[in-house]
């Protein structure tokens, strides 16, 4: 009879050999406190068109609209988002006081196109969403020339 050979079945199993250390109650919520840590996301940026305009849309989840910030410099739109937060906390009669700081920052760049309207970009920004349109330049017909044939 053939039996397959599998190499790494024994490394599989090891838990049942070796009980893991990470495990153990000495360490107790340790490491259980890292993993419940907060997930740092990029915002969430969609980029649309229609016959007259790019419309930009950014989720900002917790971010004012102080905190943001749309610029257009050479042809790019660049995107900046920065969030500061201090949690204080204290207790006179114990004797202890905490401080918890946490803080992050977003940039994004997008070239432009070259029918962008620069002067006329609007943008605004309700409840952690930011919406930019960009108009585009009507379009010029071009109108066809004729090309002699000698």
């Amino acid at each position: 009879m053939l039996v397959r050979y599998r190499p790494f079945r024994a490394l599989r199993r090891r838990d049942d050999y070796f009980p893991s250390l990470w495990t153990h109650e000495f360490f107790g919520d340790l490491f259980e406190n890292f993993r419940n840590l907060k997930q740092v996301e990029e915002p969430k940026i969609d980029v649309k068109e229609d016959e007259k305009n790019y419309l930009v849309r950014g989720e900002f989840p917790g971010y004012g609209k102080d905190e943001v910030k749309a610029e257009i410099i050479d042809g790019v739109l660049k995107l900046h988002a920065e969030h500061k937060d201090e949690k204080w906390d204290q207790n006179e009669e114990e004797g202890w006081r905490s401080i918890e700081t946490q803080s992050g920052s977003y940039t994004r760049s997008f070239a432009l196109p070259e029918d962008v309207l620069e002067d006329k970009v609007k943008a605004k920004m309700k409840d952690g969403v930011l919406r930019i349109t960009l108009p585009k330049s009507p379009k010029k017909e071009k109108a066809a020339k004729e090309i002699a044939i000698h």
